[in-house]
């Protein structure tokens, strides 16, 4: 009995050994681009994506490039607004950057852009809303159009219902002649204190706004918005102007009331 207790050391050296043989053959395979199902299997993106044709924006800056694993390879620079068509998004969200916060979360966006496919995160590409496009003229008659635009960063609402996160959509100026898209700077007085850069349409839990009137009057831009609050309806208009390129722009004529009637009938 005592001899067949001193085998077994010598057995789990043995066993120990082989082991890590095996380790690193898979190790080697690895490198080698060679592995097994199961490294496969681990590599592969943990959703699916699903087709999505629409148009879209990319904003001026740096656009982080990823490859099919999520895995960040690169950057796209934008010098200027960009039209792009979108072709897929992931069907989960996700956090990049080492980042848990619940309100940051995107999706992952398949677009093509130039005649080449890209992967990118949802918060840097820009949905065009076009049920809520508007045309416009100028006094010179030149022809504009305005429309939101929104990322597919995490909303005010989920599949389990409220979130709490902010969700607002950037608005954007299309001149029609010059095929040359703007944004409005961020109105430095307006109500909701936002940090945003960019001027905005806020639709979150606590109201929703929308653009129902365009005017030019001289060189200034005028834009009628209706807001409906949890509690009643308001208005206001938000001004800038052609010659600064919409680089200055403020809230103006700020109204609240109670009767759906008002809201309903601002033109």
């Amino acid at each position: 009995m005592k001899k067949a207790l001193l085998l077994l050391p010598a057995i789990f050296i043995l066993s120990c050994g082989s082991k890590t043989e095996s380790n690193s053959d898979k190790i080697s395979e690895i490198k080698t681009g060679k592995s097994n199902n199961l490294e496969k299997e681990k590599e592969e993106p943990k959703t699916n994506f699903e087709k999505y044709s629409k148009e879209g924006i990319l904003l001026i800056g740096s656009i982080k490039l990823f490859d099919e694993n999520f895995k960040e390879i690169g950057e796209l620079k934008i010098n200027e607004i960009s039209k792009v068509q979108i072709l897929e998004k992931s069907s989960t969200f996700f956090n990049i950057e080492n980042s848990k916060d619940y309100c940051l979360k995107a999706n992952f966006i398949k677009i093509g852009y130039k005649g080449k496919k890209y992967l990118v995160f949802g918060r840097e590409v820009y949905e065009i809303n076009k049920t809520e496009n508007l045309d416009f003229q100028n006094e010179k008659k030149e022809a504009f159009s305005i429309f939101p635009i929104t990322n597919f960063e995490m909303g005010a609402s989920d599949d389990n219902g409220s979130t709490g996160c902010d969700d607002f959509s950037y608005l954007i100026l299309l001149d029609k002649k010059n095929e040359k898209y703007s944004t409005i700077t961020a109105p430095k007085n307006q109500e909701n204190n936002s940090t945003t850069k960019f001027a905005n349409l806020v639709h979150d839990d606590g109201s929703a706004e929308e653009i129902y009137n365009v005017k030019v009057i001289n060189d200034s831009l005028i834009l009628g918005i209706k807001v409906s609050h949890q509690e009643g309806y308001g208005s206001y208009n938000l001004k800038s102007s052609f010659k600064d390129n919409f680089g200055n722009s403020i809230e103006s004529n700020r109204n609240r009331f109670y009767e759906e009637t008002k809201y309903n009938e601002l033109k």
